[in-house]
């Protein structure tokens, strides 16, 4: 349900025109580092399936952003090194007897 009423309101016709007529006011350039050809509209405060349907968030350019395709990719964190901390332990031999992922805590 969820990502079908978020899917829904990004199919739209208000959300489309509203996309478009951004894009145009702010000449395709990226907001973040100034990149051409430009066509990512981003919400600054992210929808989610409770104020999808808030006009004064899901549809006011007040929370938007013209970004590039790296910098979108970038503001959700898409692609980013997930690098693990490892914490080791070793027994009075110098032998390692366990090892914590900080990675694994997180999930």
């Amino acid at each position: 349900m969820s990502h079908g009423k978020l899917h829904n309101f990004y199919c739209s016709a208000r959300w489309t025109k509203l996309a478009d007529l951004y894009r145009n006011s702010h000449f395709y350039i990226c907001e973040k580092c100034g990149a051409p050809n430009s066509f990512e509209v981003h919400h600054v405060k992210e929808l989610d399936t409770i104020n999808v349907d808030d006009p004064a968030v899901s549809l006011n350019p007040d929370n938007l952003i013209l970004l590039c395709h790296d910098c979108h990719n970038k503001a959700h964190h898409r692609f980013e090194s997930k690098e693990s901390k490892r914490e080791y332990r070793y027994d009075k031999e110098g032998h390692v007897v366990s090892v914590d992922n900080d990675s694994d805590k997180n999930r």
